[in-house]
């Protein structure tokens, strides 16, 4: 009914919290499927693990929820206006530190 009285539009224009900002969610997902691959396995894996009694991943999954406050505290989440700028930073900060320290680990295990 939303739909026939006009109050979802087919796309992501228009959208109460949808931005069109596409590389930029391309790149956020990038991120989270690359740390994921470091970690061994992603987050949904982690939860699953902590659930079982692994430490290591509930440290992880803590991480997260603290990285989660951090970004939305200090201005780094997308809104519907957009991804800001300094979220913008961040990622490609957070892709670069992550190839740096993948680069080093096999490097160190080589």
């Amino acid at each position: 009914l939303n739909l026939v009285y006009g109050n979802i539009h087919i796309s992501f224009t228009n959208q109460p919290i949808a931005h069109s900002m596409h590389i930029w969610n391309f790149l956020g997902l990038y991120l989270v499927g690359f740390i994921g691959v470091l970690l061994g396995g992603c987050p949904i894996r982690q939860l699953v693990l902590s659930g079982d009694g692994d430490g290591d991943a509930a440290i992880t999954i803590l991480g997260l929820i603290v990285g989660a406050a951090f970004c939305h505290n200090f201005g780094l989440a997308a809104s519907g206006d957009g991804i800001p700028v300094n979220g913008q930073i961040a990622v490609v900060i957070g892709i670069t530190f992550t190839f740096i320290v993948s680069f080093l680990q096999s490097r160190k295990n080589a």
